[in-house]
């Protein structure tokens, strides 16, 4: 989805089916039970912090954490066992705020969707087809640097690349890939077929929120007379960045202390049963030895699935009525990133290339970045770091999605890395050194070992070369990368849906949330990648991801290194809970008590 932080569940009209789900739902069981600390309240860790809770902005698994919980979503997938089952494995939908799977004609490009009559916001009113394309078109008028767009342009404009003024595309082509028909219908007018459509309709990118509230608080008013004005607005102007605006979800924001918690209250106007628990608290605490604290006393009842390293999980499995869950199935790829131009000065040192620094346009050069890849101990962070608990993973695909390519491997070779860097920059760099920072976040421990692995690697080479392992916020690496300001950072995709496009895109498209954020451009992929969506036959389709894959690996488009298998922890008090099938770090606290 997202850029993920470390990172909706299913609801049916009457009740849920969780009662088969391992990880989802942790049951009380023995004769003697843990007393609940502080019942009704539920306590979570976790290591990020928030870019924003606007849904034209909110593009990690952080903030869409918190959108699951506070605005709903036309659809919903239904929830499996990430334990036993592979991630992406047998993803299916139901309606949430729909009153039934969509009605699709036109050979797929006309998508009828008819909403819930039952379905109300918080302040009591009705959601209206109205409310559902306004949420919809403000998402493809920001059209956000860093923002989900692409997911909603690609199928509803024909084309990801961000909308801006002046271009080819605006206000008219976004006002007719939607059409009212009636209070309680909705019209998607697809560019495309477009397979994973269904997909993107259960993300929080299409969160629906109540226009009136939207245009009240000073955002966009749905007028072609004032689009331009709100066209890729910076992140700290928008109005409900802070804030939630009044959606329909079982939970309201009650309180938000930047950088260190949220806490959500129950919506008790929900439109369905309220929610069981009183409170949600989500806290940010990146010592592991904390986390491990708070846990044993009981101030803390569960933490994100992938928070903690590894090497923790003894400790939070020794805390009596704790309970580990592990072997947790993810669509995720840990990846390094380098910034082909980077803008900003403070990053480049010298400015020159030498010791001291780098020029702008480091990372531009093939063998530099193929340089960097070859320095890298892909078994040593397997081994020591992840103890065994991953998969070296170096093509843009993850293993159990059409396209992997389990030949895509990088080698860590000296002898390699040296030929590369000999070759860099017209052969000057192995004598003027360079010194880049690289970037990792805040609590994110993995991260960490990774950047300093690649450290050790890289300065073993040659005495002149240094890596600068720098920590920031989350939220400041998200941000320095989509105003093009990063140079070197690691981070890691969650995928928005179980589709090998949700990787090649992202990944390697010139439209694409990283290359947008690195400068990476092959047209041949770029023609590849619109060849590949368009494709309704699995074997066909999976053969172009798997040549996708390739040139993005040959290039260094990026340096995706490993799938995480991740574990979570709870206290034996904590029932119901439920996770997305997809981003299984992210809680579904509805059913939660």
């Amino acid at each position: 989805m997202k850029p993920n932080s470390t990172k909706i569940s299913t609801v049916k009209s009457n009740a849920l089916k969780l009662t088969t789900l391992a990880l989802m739902a942790a049951m009380l069981s023995g004769a003697a039970q843990a007393q609940v600390k502080n019942p009704g309240v539920l306590s979570v860790l976790t290591i990020a912090d928030w870019s924003s809770f606007d849904p034209a902005q909110c593009y990690d698994t952080a903030c869409g954490e918190v959108l699951q919980n506070t605005m709903e979503t036309l659809y919903f997938p239904k929830p499996f066992d990430l334990v036993t089952e592979a991630a992406g494995s047998k993803i299916t939908f139901e309606p949430l705020l729909a009153a039934a799977m969509p009605v699709t004609s036109n050979g797929g490009k006309t998508v009828t969707i008819k909403l819930n009559p039952k379905a109300k916001f918080s302040d009591g009113s009705d959601v209206t087809a109205d409310d559902v394309k306004y949420s919809i078109a403000r998402q493809l008028i920001e059209s956000t640097d860093g923002g989900p767009a692409a997911l909603l342009l690609e199928p509803l404009i024909g084309a990801a690349d961000n909308i801006r003024k002046g271009g080819k595309v605006g206000f008219d082509e976004v006002d007719k890939s939607m059409t009212v028909k009636d209070k309680g219908t909705i019209v998607f007018n697809l560019a495309k077929p477009f397979a994973p459509f269904m997909s993107v309709l259960a993300h929080p990118a299409t969160a629906i929120y109540s226009k009136a509230a939207a245009i009240k608080a000073g955002e966009w008013d749905g007028t072609k007379a004032t689009w331009e004005s709100f066209n890729n607005a910076p992140l700290a102007s928008s109005k409900i960045g802070d804030t939630i605006v009044t959606a329909s979800g079982p939970f309201v924001l009650q309180r938000y202390d930047k950088g260190s918690q949220v806490i959500l209250k129950r919506n008790d106007k929900y439109w369905r049963a309220p929610a069981k628990l009183q409170t949600v608290v989500i806290k940010k605490v990146d010592e592991a030895a904390t986390a491990v604290q708070l846990i044993k006393t009981g101030d803390a009842d569960q933490t994100l699935v992938g928070s903690y390293p590894r090497n923790v999980a003894g400790q939070f499995g020794a805390i009596e009525g704790a309970k580990v869950i592990d072997n947790v199935s993810t669509l995720v790829l840990q990846t390094l990133f380098m910034n082909f131009d980077i803008k900003d000065t403070a990053k480049l040192g010298s400015a020159k290339l030498d010791e001291k620094g780098i020029p702008a346009t480091f990372f531009a050069d093939a063998n530099v970045r193929r340089g960097f890849a070859a320095s890298f101990d892909y078994q040593a962070m397997l081994k020591d770091q992840l103890q065994g608990k991953g998969i070296i993973n170096n093509g843009v695909i993850p293993t159990t999605l059409p396209g992997y390519n389990p030949a895509l491997k990088f080698k860590f070779d000296k002898v390699q890395a040296t030929a590369f860097f000999k070759r860099a920059w017209g052969g000057k760099l192995w004598q003027t050194g360079f010194t880049v920072p690289i970037y990792w976040n805040s609590g994110n421990v993995n991260r960490q070992k990774a950047a300093e692995i690649l450290k050790r690697g890289v300065e073993s080479l040659n005495p002149k070369f240094h890596l600068d392992v720098r920590e920031a916020q989350f939220s400041a690496i998200l941000a320095d990368a989509a105003a093009k300001r990063e140079s070197m950072w690691m981070l890691g995709w969650q995928a928005d849906y179980a589709d090998p496009h949700n990787f090649a895109q992202p990944f390697l498209a010139s439209s694409g949330n990283y290359p947008q954020n690195t400068g990476y451009k092959n047209p041949a992929v770029d023609k590849l990648i619109d060849q590949a969506v368009a494709t309704t036959d699995p074997a066909a389709r999976a053969s172009l991801y798997k040549r996708i894959a390739q040139i993005g690996f040959v290039d260094v488009a990026n340096v995706p290194i490993w799938q995480p298998v991740s574990y979570t922890v709870q206290r034996d008090w904590v029932k119901g809970r439920v996770t997305n099938p997809l981003y299984s770090g992210d809680i579904y606290y509805y059913t939660s008590k």
